[in-house]
């Protein structure tokens, strides 16, 4: 006898039926009396110089580099970096708050913005754009992450793929922990289609534990820190 795909459909359901039925009889009868008391975790309050503090160092323990630089003196601090790399060539992100950076930029490098499609220009976008340059919107004190909003402006892709990673992060933006940020901007309405959080270069290991960097991102975070 052959099961069609509506019996074996039927079965599932009933079989589903069965389990949850059997799950709502125990919570029926269930003595919360029992359970032990919930207690509510309160964070401890940290001034912004330990919050910098503690940003600065968990973003170091993961091998990322921050200096901290202001808006006026940024582009020459990205053109020492990218000499001290051998690195003639940046990728930024079609963002107003670049411009100036980029127009002091271009007597010393080749800048070229993001303003193409990755799926007629994956041999340019992997091969020959061996830096790129982001802003954030905000950052994470505790775990020393950094917060990107994609768009069509800055893709996912600008801090995925160039090897060298120089990303603009605001100190009047940090935030003490995950809670207090997601609480502070009222994510639950309105976050977009995907959110990036970094925290240093690229990582993996292998089943030995060797850990290597870069393997599937890039090798070097340099993050620009700003108002301090």
């Amino acid at each position: 006898m052959t099961n069609t795909k509506a019996d074996i459909k039927a079965v599932s359901n009933t079989a589903r039926g069965n389990i949850l039925a059997k799950l709502k009889a125990e919570v029926n009868g269930a003595d919360y009396d029992k359970l032990p008391k919930e207690i509510p975790y309160d964070y401890p309050e940290f001034s912004r110089e330990e919050n910098l503090a503690q940003f600065i160092s968990e973003l170091e323990k993961n091998h990322a580099q921050v200096i901290k630089t202001t808006k006026d003196n940024m582009a020459e601090v990205i053109s020492e970096q990218l000499a001290a790399l051998n690195i003639t060539k940046l990728l930024y992100g079609d963002n107003d708050a670049h411009r100036e950076i980029i127009n002091a930029l271009n007597s010393k490098i080749e800048s070229q913005v993001y303003d193409f499609s990755i799926d007629n220009n994956k041999e340019m976008l992997f091969n020959e754009c061996p830096a790129a340059l982001s802003s954030s919107r905000c950052s994470i004190a505790a775990t020393g992450s950094i917060v990107l909003w994609p768009d069509e402006n800055e893709p996912r892709s600008l801090s995925l793929v160039p090897p060298v990673h120089f990303v603009i992060v605001d100190a009047n933006k940090l935030h003490a922990d995950f809670a207090s940020l997601i609480t502070a901007q009222q994510w639950q309405d309105k976050l977009p289609t995907n959110v990036v959080l970094i925290s240093g270069p690229s990582k993996t290991a292998d089943i030995q534990q060797t850990l290597a960097y870069g393997a599937h991102g890039p090798k070097a975070l340099i993050v620009l820190l700003i108002n301090i």
